[in-house]
């Protein structure tokens, strides 16, 4: 079985556009794409699972926001408590 190549990047919590601005890019030469981790990986914290997740290829993930521990359902449990993190994974198009 391969092994999944872990994201190993920066994650920001700046915008897209400031990151680009700040590096002298265009958003236009990134593909965006969505990150979003409900729960984690067992043994892991939120943010090792959210690493997980984002591409490998990704250049940075900016956006970046850890928003506590939320109440969820589910079929086996009345009610269980959750962490969540989103981003935006920014991917160097290729020219």
């Amino acid at each position: 079985m391969v092994e999944k190549k872990i994201f190993s990047g920066e994650m920001i919590n700046a915008s897209a556009s400031e990151y680009c601005a700040s590096v002298g890019t265009r958003l236009s030469d990134y593909e965006l794409r969505g990150v979003f981790m409900k729960g984690g990986y067992s043994g892991s914290t939120i943010f090792e699972s959210f690493r997980r997740d984002v591409p490998p290829e990704a250049e940075v993930v900016t956006d970046v926001r850890y928003l506590g521990t939320v109440t969820g359902e589910s079929f086996f449990y009345a009610a269980r408590r959750l962490e969540v993190m989103i981003g935006t994974a920014l991917i160097r198009k290729k020219t």
